[in-house]
């Protein structure tokens, strides 16, 4: 696990940095469509650039690539990038505080089975089992990957993926393929499902909801992005994303798993913050094997 993490990292830490930029100044755009007020990033490009905010959002496709798909220009959607921005910040996020879960296949039957009324429960951010974290999910026909992390108070960004589409988002070398999602500028990007949630309130029975950002469900692959497009998309939509997590979340609150816990140090050679932190590594079984 402290391997899985570590890859993770190294794949999609970097995304997240090179297209923060363009991600941020999506809002900003849409704000000066609507008040001509100019934000913080859209201010630095202008900057950067030498030209007014008007004329970045005039020739966006030339500034940024902005445009409709398939262009002579543009290679992206404004709201396709942001969902995808979102999508490599939750993966990266999901490894930042060194969080690793193992459920066994027996676990994972009981997961998958308590899904489908799971989201009927509410989840306060102190009721997840950490902040953030990657769950491998184990099953007879190829495991599941679970990964989440909280944005800010009780947004929370959630990720599942087979465990093959682990391996091919760990893969992607950036080269065209028939099926390989994005192309932009001049990468391939293959962003892992992903939705956000709103949790409960403190103290409230409110169920989690899926959260949408100026109309989009982020990554919400089942809605703005077509299943086509993505190879590492195995038909899971934004609605049962969510209740696989929930379930997950409830029965280790509900203590109806048997929990083994240990700390994995980190290596000599770690080269960042994150990677100097000791992984917290859970496995999780049945009661019944006590």
């Amino acid at each position: 696990m402290p391997l899985l993490l570590d890859a993770l990292d190294d794949t999609a830490t970097p995304v997240v940095e090179h297209l923060e930029p363009f991600a941020w100044v999506v809002p900003e755009f849409e704000e000066f469509r609507a008040t001509r007020t100019i934000g913080p990033t859209l201010a630095w490009w202008s900057q950067f650039h030498g030209q007014s905010a008007e004329s970045l959002l005039v020739h966006s496709e030339r500034y940024f690539c902005f445009g409709p798909e398939g262009s002579a220009i543009g290679a992206m959607e404004e709201h396709t990038m942001l969902g995808m921005y979102d999508a490599y910040r939750c993966t990266s996020g999901a490894t930042a505080d060194r969080h690793a879960y193992y459920a066994s296949e027996e676990m994972t039957a009981h997961f998958l089975a308590g899904s489908a009324t799971s989201a009927e429960v509410g989840v306060e951010p102190d009721d997840l089992p950490s902040s953030s974290g990657v769950a491998y999910l184990a099953q007879p026909q190829g495991g599941l990957v679970l990964l989440w992390t909280i944005q800010h108070d009780t947004l929370l960004s959630v990720q599942l993926v087979s465990a093959s589409g682990i391996a091919e988002f760990l893969g992607n070398d950036g080269e065209a393929r028939p099926g390989a999602a994005y192309r932009y500028l001049d990468h391939v990007y293959l962003p892992i499902p992903t939705v956000e949630v709103e949790l409960s309130s403190p103290r409230s029975d409110t169920p989690p909801s899926l959260h949408t950002i100026d109309g989009l469900t982020p990554a919400g692959m089942d809605t703005d992005v077509p299943h086509e497009a993505l190879t590492n998309n195995r038909g899971w939509t934004s609605a049962e994303i969510l209740e696989v997590f929930v379930a997950f979340t409830h029965m280790l609150r509900q203590r109806t798993t048997q929990t083994e816990s240990t700390t994995v140090s980190a290596a000599n050679s770690a080269t960042t913050a994150r990677r100097k932190k000791p992984t917290e590594f859970t496995y999780l079984g049945s009661p019944s094997r006590r």
